[in-house]
This record gives C-alpha cells, sequence and structure tokens, in this order.
C-alpha cells in the first residue's frame, strides 16, 4: 500500500498481545488506547490483525464512503448465527438488500407515527402501576415496558408473559461479556456454564417464536390482514420460512426493546444524578396536554436523551471486516483485518467534546462544528439501524411522560459499572426513587 504506514500500537503481551488487557477492562483499554495513541490503532488479538478506530473521518470512510470494501465479517457471523440465524443484523450483499426491502415499510416515517397510540396507551397503563411504588429497579422494569411496546406494534403480540425473550437477553449479555481469565475466543460448542445456559434460552426463545409464527400462519384475521400492518404479518405475506422469518423476529425481539430500554436506563440514571437538569426537562414536559405525543416539540428532553446516549452508547462497538487492503488516514488496514468503530471511544474524546466525562445536554444546543462520525449510537451508512427513528420516538415518548409524572432520584449505584458485551449494559441493578408530581 503506497504511501501508507503502519497505524500506532501499544505494547502487547507475548501469545495473547492486547487481548489480555481488552477483556480486563473492555472500555478502560479502548479509551486510554485512544488517548495514548491516537484515532487509528493497530492492535494483536490471537488470530486477528484488529484496528481500532475512534476518528470521525476514519469511521465515515469504514461506514460511508468506502463500505463496499468492509462487511460484518466471518468473525462475527460465527459469533452470532446461532442466535440470529441469518437476520438483517449479519446477513450480506443481496441477501441483506432482500431482508431490507421487506423489513423497511415497518420503519417508515409514515407508518411509526402510527404506532404512538399504542406506546402511550402501554406507557400510561406501566405509569400508573409505577404510582404505588417507592421506587423503580429501572433494569428491570423498562426492559418490560420497551418489549411489551415492541410486541404489539411490530408482532401485534402481546409479550407481557414471553419471559423467554428476557432470559435471553440476559444470557447473551452474560455469553458475550470479556472474560479475563480466558483471553481467547471460547466457540459457543464449548460446554462452559455460561454456553450452557446461553444455548437453553436460545433453545427456548426458538421454539416461542416459532409458534409465534405458526399461530399467525393460521390466525383467522376476518380480512384485515392488509389494514393491520405489522412487521410479523408483512413476514409471513412474503412467503418467506419460517427460517427466515425466525432469524428476522429473533433479531428484533432481542436488539429493538434491549437498546431502547438502555438509552432511557442512562438517562433517566443521569436525571436522578443531576437534579437541576432534571429540572430543566420537567419545566418543558409539564406543559404538555397528558402523555408527550409525536407532535410535541421537546428539545430540552432530546437533548437529554442525546447526551446521556453520547456518554453511554447503549451499541459501545461496531465491528467490520476488511475484504481488501485499505488505506484510512494514511494508515494501512490489512485485508482480513478486524476494524472496531468504537462509539464509547469517540464520544469521550477531548478532541470534539468539551469536558467529556460530564453529563451537559446543554452543549447540543449550539453547532459546534464536530465531525460528522463524532457521535454516531446508530452506527452509520446503509447499515444504519433500521429501527433507529423508531428508538428514538419511544424513548422521548416515554421519558418526557415519566419526568412529567414523577420526581426521580438515583438510589444506586451512585456510580455506573458496565458490561460491553453485544450491548452496553449496568452490571448491577439501577435502582430510583419515584415521587408523584401530583402531590
Amino acid at each position: 500500500m503506497t504511501d501508507a504506514r503502519e497505524a500506532p500500537s501499544p505494547d502487547g503481551l507475548p501469545l495473547v498481545g492486547h487481548a489480555y488487557g481488552y477483556t480486563r477492562d473492555p472500555l478502560g483499554f479502548v479509551e486510554r488506547t485512544v488517548e495514548s495513541h491516537g484515532g487509528v490503532v493497530s492492535l494483536s488479538m490471537p488470530g486477528y490483525d484488529v484496528v481500532l478506530l475512534a476518528n470521525p473521518t476514519a469511521i465515515e470512510h469504514v461506514l460511508v464512503h468506502n463500505h463496499e470494501n468492509y462487511c460484518k465479517g466471518e468473525f462475527q457471523r460465527k459469533e452470532l448465527e446461532g442466535l440470529l440465524g441469518d437476520g438483517i443484523l449479519i446477513s450480506e450483499g443481496d441477501r441483506w438488500k432482500e431482508q431490507y426491502e421487506r423489513i423497511q415499510p415497518a420503519f417508515y416515517p409514515g407508518q411509526i407515527a402510527k404506532y404512538t397510540d399504542v406506546m402511550t396507551e402501554r406507557t400510561e397503563e406501566y405509569l400508573n402501576r409505577w404510582e404505588n411504588r417507592d421506587s423503580l429497579v429501572l433494569t428491570e422494569s423498562l426492559p418490560e415496558l420497551t418489549l411489551d411496546i415492541l410486541g404489539l406494534v411490530l408482532f401485534d403480540t402481546d409479550l407481557r408473559e414471553a419471559t423467554e425473550v428476557r432470559e435471553t437477553a440476559i444470557a447473551v449479555t452474560e455469553r458475550f461479556e470479556p472474560d479475563p481469565r480466558i483471553p481467547v475466543h471460547i466457540p459457543d460448542w464449548v460446554p462452559t456454564p455460561r454456553n450452557r445456559r446461553y444455548l437453553r434460552a436460545v433453545s427456548r426463545l426458538e421454539s416461542f417464536v416459532v409458534e409465534l409464527i405458526e399461530s399467525r400462519r393460521t390466525r383467522d384475521d376476518g380480512g384485515k390482514t392488509e389494514e393491520r400492518r405489522d412487521l410479523l404479518s408483512a413476514l409471513v405475506e412474503s412467503k418467506m420460512s419460517n427460517t427466515e422469518i425466525r432469524d428476522q423476529l429473533i433479531t428484533f425481539l432481542i436488539a429493538g426493546h434491549e437498546t431502547t430500554a438502555l438509552a432511557l436506563t442512562y438517562t433517566l440514571y443521569l436525571l436522578g444524578n443531576h437534579r437541576d437538569e432534571q429540572a430543566r426537562v420537567a419545566e418543558e414536559v409539564s406543559q404538555l396536554d397528558g402523555l408527550a405525543t409525536i407532535g410535541d416539540d421537546l428539545p430540552r428532553t432530546d437533548r437529554t436523551i442525546r447526551e446521556a446516549v453520547r456518554l453511554y452508547p447503549p451499541v459501545s462497538l461496531l465491528m467490520r471486516e476488511a475484504i481488501r487492503d485499505d488505506i484510512v488516514g494514511g494508515y494501512e488496514i490489512p485485508e482480513g483485518a478486524l476494524v472496531l468503530c468504537s462509539q464509547w471511544a469517540t464520544h469521550r474524546r477531548r478532541k470534539f467534546y468539551d469536558d467529556p466525562e460530564s453529563f451537559r445536554p446543554a452543549r447540543w444546543t449550539a453547532d459546534k462544528n464536530r465531525p460528522d462520525y463524532a457521535y454516531f449510537p446508530f452506527g452509520g451508512g446503509q447499515r444504519q439501524c433500521i429501527g433507529r427513528r423508531f428508538a428514538l420516538l419511544e424513548a422521548r415518548l416515554i421519558m418526557a411522560s415519566l419526568v412529567k409524572r414523577f420526581r426521580v432520584r438515583t438510589i444506586s449505584p451512585r456510580k455506573l459499572d458496565l458490561v460491553a458485551a453485544m450491548t452496553l449494559a449496568p452490571a448491577t441493578p439501577v435502582e430510583v426513587e419515584l415521587r408523584s408530581r401530583m402531590k
């Protein structure tokens, strides 16, 4: 590669390279490495060349301008296909395009607007239930609500009793959490305790999803199929096989509710620790006539969610594999290298954010002329999260309605310990005190 040089690299260990440092503290490792070596860093992991990116221009090159040279890759497929099959999150090429065309209509802005009645009705039901509580464990209650909403609007199915989904989400977090004792990849077939729990949970979820598909195929809709337009009905009508539909449903069941619940958890956790910021949001939402709706202008609420997701992106790392040699920012990206685009490190770089560790929603009031990919919680390019508009609408409706109803104070923990797995999740339950604003 002419005029290209190898990216700088921190010292590693014999045999395991940088795997030990990464598995001990994934978030701290990438943040320290970027701080000391810059936004394009070469790493060595057992069996792989790895390039870590926290440079917005480099990330945009990989995800947008030269995206055809980067695929999800064999490593990611081997890790996830046991759970997601050939679903839209990991499929490639024409297969992905076909899936995207079938699924995208469920997420058109006009279609998403039709979901708001269900979102607000379910949110009010949960708020009424929480009215009788002194405290709320966000990491338990918010996933219940977001899963409930997702089931109704995308699958026309009540999932409140579907324990299989939450059990699998918990098992997935455990399965993909780096283990500092074993700085190498452990395949699913190795009978470790966490692998066994994971495979049992996936098997139960698969059985539940197949029953859901078969039930929809045989359901008498009384001629209303064309009117309902939920995602599951659209997939069944498309003549996809049960296996193909299974892959899409599990993808949305796991990824679709967990990430929104995490964004809400982090936002409410931060507001519970920053009562001044909470007061500003409460003042804004107090003007609402009832619960929040899609048409409400809520700039403070939107900035607050945006800032929370900057600090705690529910997905903290995107992975691609280089199909051919490339040059990014003057540095070599060799064919077959794993490219890690780090939201966590990029969102916390002093180069792009003043006082990046602080929760400051006001930083989003003015254009600071940041590069586009200094903030990319939903990824970017054609593989950007297909449900991002749905997720943001759901988050703002729930958060605005909750803060209008309750004063929130964080009980525990005061400082978050995090697990960087498929998603970025709190290591322990996050609990807040609720006090009604109506009393």
